[in-house]
């Protein structure tokens, strides 16, 4: 995992100069970045390329490294995130920007119970939606989660027969009957709470939802946008640093704190390690996020104190 952060404040990326006159660090500082110079710092066993600026000259050396390291997954500060040079540049590269989905795909059922205790409604009286298209083993394993806590578990889907071993082990071991459709009208109309998996806009506008019903998209930038709706959509979420990372947050400072606690974690195994490790750092969901960034919390949560820390 690479991190790359844009230093815009000029006294902050020239710190090691602070015995010379300032009219000599300001020279140097855009000598740096005329020049597309950059810093690679240490942090702990992490590696960070420090720019102060985002120009041609920059992203061609970042072009020349990105080759020569071949880097693949990539964590950048938020203000990286909204610069169009520089995403181009990712795009080009084929970079995997880290951006919180993945970890929230994996804490998915923790979103649910954050839901149901913030409606103040117990998740054994609840019935939900699961919106799938296609199965992978995270998806499998979530619904198993979502639906040993809920009263009525709906899952609609384009590709049914595929969900059928899914049905079958769910019987066995909980025997809860998973309720799988492809009827866009009908499975979701009675749901409080709808996860979204895979479904794009095309396919939300065919269905039937409850009119206060909150969905958690897992599909970037998708959303309910029917006229009398009056529910949430969830789109992401701020997680507490744990414990074991929490030293990372002043040297990482600018970085969304959910995306860069991402970044530690993420990594290509099979779900039960990735759930083993989640389980044993006790990563806790601060508040929610809508499609708007408005924050949704959850009044019955006591927040601890590293809230201030988490960027939005």
């Amino acid at each position: 995992m690479i991190y790359i952060k844009l230093e815009e404040n000029m006294d902050k990326f020239m710190s090691k100069y602070q015995n010379i006159p300032r009219s000599m660090i300001k020279m140097l500082f855009k000598a740096k970045c005329r020049k597309g110079k950059f810093e690679i710092q240490k942090i702990q066993n992490r590696e960070c390329i420090v720019l102060p600026s985002v120009n041609d000259k920059i992203l061609k050396r970042l072009e020349i490294l990105a080759n020569i390291r071949c880097w693949n997954n990539v964590c950048v500060s938020d203000n990286l995130k909204w610069n169009d040079a520089f995403m181009k540049f990712a795009e080009k590269q084929n970079l995997n920007i880290m951006d919180g989905k993945w970890l929230f795909k994996n804490m998915v059922e923790q979103v649910v119970d954050y839901v149901a205790d913030m409606k103040e409604e117990p998740l054994g009286t609840q019935e939900v939606a699961i919106l799938c298209h296609q199965l992978d083993e995270t998806i499998a394993e979530k619904i198993k989660e979502i639906s040993a806590k809920v009263k009525i578990c709906n899952v609609l889907t384009q590709n049914s027969k595929q969900f059928k071993k899914l049905e079958e082990e769910i019987y066995q071991i909980y025997g809860i009957v998973l309720n799988v459709s492809t009827n866009y009208k009908r499975v979701a109309m009675k749901s409080g709470l709808i996860v979204n998996f895979d479904f794009e806009e095309k396919d939300l506008e065919k269905c039937v939802f409850s009119k206060k019903a909150f969905m958690i998209s897992l599909k970037q930038n998708e959303e309910i946008q029917k006229k009398d709706w009056l529910g949430r959509n969830i789109a992401f979420f701020a997680v507490d640093m744990p414990m074991k990372y929490a030293e990372y947050q002043e040297d990482f400072a600018g970085f969304n704190g959910s995306i860069l606690y991402e970044s530690f974690v993420y990594k290509k195994t099979s779900y039960r390690n990735i759930k083993k490790e989640l389980i044993e750092d006790d990563a806790k969901i601060l508040y929610l996020l809508d499609s708007n960034y408005k924050v949704i919390k959850n009044p019955n949560l006591i927040l601890p104190k590293t809230l201030d820390k988490i960027t939005i």
